[in-house]
């Protein structure tokens, strides 16, 4: 005759299998480890993880936001990093992003046309390009909330900023406009090549 478990028996080994599932995601996230990640460090803590990172750009952060499904809302921010909760593959994750407020507020002070979305700030003075590799333009219209419209390669269709970071971001700069501005860029076309 087979003994039921006791609770504390049951507790125990869904702790076991917890901890395991811990390992697993540990291990699979350990795969994004490479000289140019900010990805420094990932530590199993029981069932939980403990993820340190080292951001250089905010599209970094939008990235990793994005994989362990962080909210703005969710971000303590201190004078060196910004710490966060989130989760992957059904374990809670506690994010450390150092150098995460000097990055924000580097990029934001470079920018010529700051916009803060979600706590990423954009610069719609230059060409943004997002993860499927098309190229967005803001050509100066906005919504009545405020909100950019921004445009592929000067078409008439225009979409939101935030529905473009939602669907195809986090969204990068594609490069540096710094000596013209976006719309004559526009008007003129292609002169002086693509994209570098």
């Amino acid at each position: 005759m087979i003994r039921e478990l006791t609770d504390l028996e049951r507790q125990a080994l869904a702790w076991d299998a917890a901890c395991e599932r811990a390992n697993r995601v540990a291990a699979d996230i350990a795969l994004r480890l490479s000289e140019d990640s900010p990805l420094h460090r990932v530590q199993v803590d029981g069932d939980q993880l403990l993820v340190a990172l080292y951001i250089t750009a905010q599209s970094q952060w939008a990235a990793w936001r994005r994989y362990f499904g962080i909210t703005h809302a969710g971000e303590r921010a201190l004078p060196y990093v910004v710490c966060a909760d989130g989760h992957r593959g059904g374990v809670q994750v506690w994010v450390a992003a150092y150098d995460l407020p000097e990055t924000r507020a580097r990029e934001a002070a470079s920018a010529r046309r700051p916009f803060e979305l979600d706590g990423i700030v954009y610069d719609l003075a230059v060409p943004l390009g997002d993860t499927q590799g098309d190229t967005w333009f803001f050509q100066g219209e906005v919504r009545a909330d405020g909100m950019p419209l921004l445009s592929q390669d000067g078409r008439p269709e225009r979409c939101s900023l935030a529905n473009i970071v939602s669907q195809a971001g986090p969204l990068t700069r594609v490069r540096d406009t710094s000596a013209d501005p976006v719309m004559p860029v526009l008007a003129e076309g292609a002169e002086g090549g693509g994209a570098a």
